[in-house]
């Protein structure tokens, strides 16, 4: 899609980008076309200012506007031309800028153009914004500020608009912000605005509290105030004498704000949402549970995002739920165990023929809850080594694309969330090694350093083999297959002892006792499409995942599960069509169930060749796979046996049988490999067909094996008699 067209189907604000600006050069002066003929204004020029842009204004454009605070009129116009200010304060007040009025600001390290306030308008304003200095805080060095980071009790800014403002960055270098919304502000609306040039950040929305006038990044602080119910519409980020800016919208530390049609052309991060320094930790009651939620984005474009130094931080779409930094005595806090509600939906990431970009994925979620990702497009990114979209250590999220970069997409150590992915590689994907979606995780070994009681709410771990904060809901196993779950968030120490926060214990262990952090993906739902990938999807360590999916043309496999073991899995209704495209002669196959699990599950599925198949088996696993059901699945025209799994180890089929059942296949092929057994639980008993009686595995006294290949004389079946490996197996007499 071109510029143009990606700009016209933003609706009217688009289309009037294209071919004009935003409040174009056919609109008639601001009296006129914003409130009509015969509007009583109070002009700059009556109270002193001088055009031109050199000399300075400021105090005859704020006598204007005291004018109107002091009730002469309602609005303080500014003509065409160019006036020079700066450290505007604007409150009860609208300020209208004629077509072709210009306010030029040359700031210091401590200056602001404006601070605009309560019950205050700005409209069709125009900027061109020079800093000689880079600014201390947040507070200043902005074309305009509403409200304040050091955020006095009982300042409260409210009623704010500004609409159609062009604000123009001539300084050669990033060092100053265009706008900063801080602290105390709530009701405000900014509509139809655009930036242009090298701004180190577009649009700030962003916490403030006690942080003093000094030092304000680092110091301590006791409350914080967060805005909220606001709005961004309509803006656009564009560059400026070949020069982009780099943060484009931050939200740090808000709630209750919505941002949409929005477009960065170049901008390297776009969007970066976070919980900021403090979070909630000192937030007035009234506003701590609502700290990051409520945040809805719609509809954003982001062209030729550029190139950029290799950081996993510096995504396009950044959304973190760990605090940046730690500004309070109570530690560092995270959305995992508080609430939060963020919903991202309408993203077209777009990169241009001949454009390059690396060093990020496209998004990033992280340490992150609650958070929803729906409807992206990714175009012109197929050959990035990058992924896609990068889910890390995040609970109960919702992401879905469509597209694809060369790396694909990754969870890693999810809990409860899902991806539905629309996403076709290249034959570069098809045979190098890639996975369209990988879903995995890690783990860290400790020892108990205390004993652990049934009920008790802490464990007490020695240091871990690698420093990591661990989500809640993951869980710490013991010896056997005794576990507890994590509470609370914590970081974990690779050098010193750590106690960490579990629910109630149910299970008790002696001090000395191996323990093993699981860090892995669970609960995870994973859907869409998957072609061109040479693994479609790959679980490693995963427990808890349900596929339900199409896979088509993928080089080796469609599923596979690796890594030391996987439970927990259901692949349902999914389709599988033409596989194998490697085609090496290695082993190729639909779905690979890896070579330790239990609790796997294949089920409902249609697999279909399309022709000779390139694929060896459709299913295959291996001998320490145990509890696992492949049941009901269409092999369709398949000439291949398609089932190969085990044949068992003693232990494995001592934890359980692979129930093979209910599948179709073409007539007068052979639906398992040979050493595969079919069959399937009835009450406590496995029920199947074999050649004959096993002589490898754990059985049990009640199971029974029919004879697969009845013939006149020989045996019937054989019940086994003795629980054991392979059992006392007695034949039930011949046909």
């Amino acid at each position: 899609m071109s510029r143009r067209a990606m700009l016209a189907s933003l609706g009217m604000a688009g289309a009037a980008l294209a071919t004009g600006g935003i409040m174009g050069a056919n609109a008639g002066s601001v009296n006129e076309s914003v409130y009509g003929a015969g509007t009583a204004y109070i002009d700059i020029e009556d109270y002193g200012a001088v055009p031109g842009g050199v000399t300075d204004c400021s105090a005859a454009i704020q006598s204007a506007i005291n004018a109107v605070q002091g009730g002469l009129s309602g609005t303080v116009r500014i003509p065409k031309g160019k006036w020079k200010a700066k450290n505007l304060v604007v409150e009860n007040c609208t300020i209208a800028f004629d077509d072709g009025a210009v306010l030029v600001l040359e700031l210091g390290a401590n200056d602001n153009g404006m601070l605009l306030r309560s019950n205050t308008q700005l409209l069709n304003a125009t900027f061109e914004v020079t800093n000689s200095a880079s600014p201390p805080d947040g507070n200043f060095g902005n074309v305009f500020r509403l409200g304040n980071y050091e955020a006095v009790p009982g300042e409260v800014h409210s009623g704010i608009r500004v609409h159609g403002a062009k604000l123009y960055c001539h300084n050669t270098v990033r060092k100053s912000q265009a706008v900063e919304i801080l602290g105390q502000v709530s009701d405000f609306v900014l509509d139809d605005i655009a930036l242009y040039g090298p701004f180190d950040a577009g649009i700030i929305i962003h916490w403030g509290g006690d942080v003093g006038s000094s030092n304000a990044h680092n110091k301590e602080v006791t409350y914080s105030y967060h805005p909220h119910d606001g709005v961004l519409r309509n803006i656009r980020f564009f560059p400026y004498n070949g020069t982009a800016g780099n943060f484009g919208i931050i939200l740090s530390a808000v709630y209750d704000i919505t941002v949409e049609n929005v477009v960065f052309d170049g901008w390297i991060r776009p969007l970066w949402i976070l919980p900021g320094d403090v979070y909630a930790q000192v937030a007035t009651d009234a506003e701590k549970t609502k700290v990051q939620t409520g945040i809805v984005i719609r509809d954003l474009a982001i062209w030729d995002p550029p190139a950029r130094v290799s950081n996993k931080g510096a995504a396009p779409i950044f959304i973190q739920g760990a605090s940046a930094t730690v500004r309070t005595p109570l530690g560092p806090t995270y959305t995992l165990d508080s609430i939060s509600s963020v919903h991202v939906s309408g993203v077209t990431y777009a990169l241009s023929p001949g454009k390059t970009y690396s060093g990020s994925p496209l998004l990033l979620v992280y340490y992150s809850s609650g958070v929803t990702v729906e409807r992206v497009t990714a175009s012109g990114f197929e050959n990035v080594a990058e992924y896609l979209a990068l889910v890390e250590y995040s609970n109960d999220c919702r992401i879905s694309y469509a597209g694809a970069t060369g790396a694909g997409s990754r969870l890693y150590g999810c809990i409860n969330c899902a991806v539905d992915a629309r996403t076709t590689g290249t034959t570069s994907t098809q045979t190098g090694g890639k996975s369209g979606l990988t879903a995995a995780g890690t783990m860290l070994n400790a020892t108990l350093t205390a004993p652990l009681a049934i009920g008790a709410a802490t464990v007490s771990l020695s240091a871990v083999s690698t420093t990591l904060t661990v989500p809640k809901g993951h869980r710490i196993w013991l010896t056997g297959d005794k576990s507890v779950m994590i509470a609370k968030t914590i970081q974990l120490s690779a050098t010193a002892p750590n106690t960490v926060q579990i629910e109630p214990a149910q299970v008790s262990e002696s001090s000395g006792a191996a323990a093993v952090v699981k860090v892995v993906c669970s609960g995870i739902t994973l859907t869409g499409s998957y072609s061109k990938w040479e693994q479609g999807i790959m679980l490693s360590d995963v427990n808890g995942a349900r596929v339900e999916a199409q896979f088509l043309l993928n080089g080796k496999y469609d599923v596979i599960l690796s890594g030391s073991r996987a439970d927990n899995i259901r692949i349902d209704k999914s389709s599988f069509v033409s596989g194998g495209q490697k085609n090496n002669g290695t082993l190729l196959a639909n779905v690979h169930l890896g070579t330790t699990g239990d609790r796997i599950s294949v089920t409902s599925c249609g697999f279909e060749p399309q022709g000779s198949p390139l694929v060896n088996r459709h299913i295959v696993g291996s001998a320490e796979l145990s509890n696992v059901s492949i049941s009901d699945n269409d092999f369709g025209g398949s000439t291949l046996e398609p089932i190969a799994v085990g044949p068992q180890s003693a232990a494995a089929s001592q934890r359980g049988k692979v129930s093979i059942y209910g599948n179709t296949c073409k007539i007068g092929a052979a639906p398992v490999a040979a050493g595969t057994i079919q069959g399937r639980y009835v009450g406590g008993s496995f029920h199947g067909i074999a050649s004959a009686a096993p002589t490898t595995g754990s059985w049990r006294t009640g199971d029974l094996l029919v004879n697969e290949a009845p013939a006149v004389g020989s045996p019937k079946g054989w019940r086994c008699t003795a629980t054991g490996t392979p059992g006392t197996w007695v034949s039930e007499g011949n046909l």
